[in-house]
């Protein structure tokens, strides 16, 4: 091998290295959600309700525009975040929580009069839906108890 083959792999070998680097920082840097959910049964502290912890677990500002959720039958609905309707923003490592009692699980569908939340989620204003974690087991536990 020449000097110059020599020089040409380690400047490839360089250069992937840096990509990789590139890369990893990209994702870690990126805004992510973490999204969760308590049930709280009734109490003389309030009635039965399901508490929405929303977090955001990266390290760029991210902006969640609806919280909603979907029915069996593929149909969905959901409420803006934030005042007038202009989202909520998180930014590193911020929080913020939503009480859910059990009228807000029943919204107005203009196709369906009874329609009732199975599944949670949240969407950030790239129109990403971020599940919220056992949303569908505490739906449940509002309507059985």
């Amino acid at each position: 091998m020449t000097r110059v083959e020599i020089i040409a792999i380690l400047a490839l070998i360089i250069s992937m290295i840096s990509l990789g680097f590139s890369a990893y920082f990209g994702l870690r840097d990126r805004g992510r959600l973490r999204a969760t959910s308590r049930f709280f049964p009734a109490s003389e502290h309030g009635p039965i309700r399901i508490v929405v912890t929303l977090v955001n677990t990266g390290r760029r500002p991210i902006l969640l525009r609806l919280i909603g959720g979907s029915d069996g039958k593929g149909k969905w609905s959901g409420h803006y975040l934030g005042d007038d309707k202009t989202g909520l923003r998180l930014g590193e490592h911020e929080r913020h929580e939503l009480t859910l009692e059990r009228e807000d699980l029943v919204f107005f569908h203009p196709e369906d009069d009874d329609f009732i939340f199975e599944t949670l989620w949240v969407e950030d204003s790239l129109g990403r839906r971020h599940a919220v974690r056992d949303g569908k087991i505490n739906i449940r536990r509002v309507w059985t108890n």
